[in-house]
């Protein structure tokens, strides 16, 4: 009965440091993963403004060709952008609710997702702690 109570024990333990492990090798992966989208995400914002505004300076300059201007271009570009400032200043609290909805999912999604990866790793620790038990009770 006292060796029974012992493998209990060390299986307890093996568990214990294993959740440690598994939550340690998350933790590093979390970190990697967050790191490497960061900076992927900013190079890729950042390629994407500089093409935009290369665009609207071509636009701008294609304009001015047009109604053989040098400047009336630039300011129907430039007043496209004001309009559009203005109208994300106006409906500020529905992007505000949009954006917050889009946050609210992605986060939600991504607790769903971690929580089923936590329980299926539990479900497999258990199995093994159930397989190793039955092993030495049939050898004991």
């Amino acid at each position: 009965m006292l060796e029974r109570l012992e493998e209990i024990r060390e299986n307890i333990f093996r568990y214990l440091e294993a959740r440690i492990e598994l939550f340690t090798l998350e933790s590093r992966g979390k970190i990697e993963e967050g790191v490497v989208v960061g900076v992927h995400s900013i190079v890729l914002a950042l390629l994407a403004t500089m093409t935009t505004i290369f665009l609207f300076i071509l636009l701008a300059a294609y304009i001015n060709e047009l109604t053989s201007s040098r400047y009336l271009g630039f300011l129907i570009v430039a007043g496209f952008f004001l309009l559009l400032s203005l109208i994300w200043i106006a409906a500020k609290d529905f992007f505000k609710s949009k954006i917050r909805v889009a946050a609210y999912s992605a986060i939600k999604k991504s607790q769903e997702k971690k929580i089923e990866e936590k329980s299926e790793a539990v479900q497999e620790l258990m199995a093994q702690t159930r397989s190793s038990m039955s092993d030495t009770g049939r050898s004991a």
